[in-house]
This record gives C-alpha cells, structure tokens and sequence, in this order.
C-alpha cells in the first residue's frame, strides 16, 4: 500500500512539471500540421482528428481534403492526385451513420 500511494505522489510531482499549455489544443500547430502534407497523410490526419478534434472538421470532394475550423473558416484544401481515386465504404447494420 505504501508503494502505490508513494508511486502516486511521485507520478503527480512529475506530472505538474508540464506545462498545462502542453495538453491544450493550438490551432496554429494544427494549421502547420497541414504544410506539406499529402493527400493520402491528409486523410489520415483528418481521420485522426475525427474525434480529437472537434474545432477542425473534414470532408473529400472528388478533387480535394478540406479542412473548416468551427467558425466554418477554410484551414487548407490539399489536392487530390489525379490519377487515383478515394472510395469511401461505411458499415451498414440498420443505418450507415449515426
């Protein structure tokens, strides 16, 4: 018993080290995430954000990724390459999305 509350003490000594702006969301490194990316790195990011993050939203059109942060501002629109195309497939039990 000793050990975890000793093991617990330690873990938030170390823990207030961090700087609390560390774990808060910055758009601008969101927004330079976005630099020099790819399509396909780009749709793993907006995969990725789906559900991190819900101040930046996504979506494909046949010739693009883009990116609206919650005030419906475009971030970045990263093209599509022209000689592949993206299919989407959702699951379908009763209905496709919630």
């Amino acid at each position: 018993m000793k050990s975890k509350i000793l093991s617990f003490t330690l873990f938030l000594g170390i823990s207030c080290l961090f700087p609390a702006y560390t774990t808060q969301s910055n758009d601008k490194s969101d927004e330079a995430r976005l630099n020099n990316v790819d399509a396909v790195q780009a749709i793993a990011i907006a995969n990725e954000w789906n559900y991190s993050k819900k101040e930046i939203t996504s979506y494909v059109t046949p010739r693009e990724v883009v990116f609206k942060s919650s005030d419906d501002k475009v971030i970045k629109k990263i093209p599509l390459p022209e000689d592949k195309m993206l299919v989407a497939v959702a699951p379908y039990i009763s209905r496709t999305h919630r």
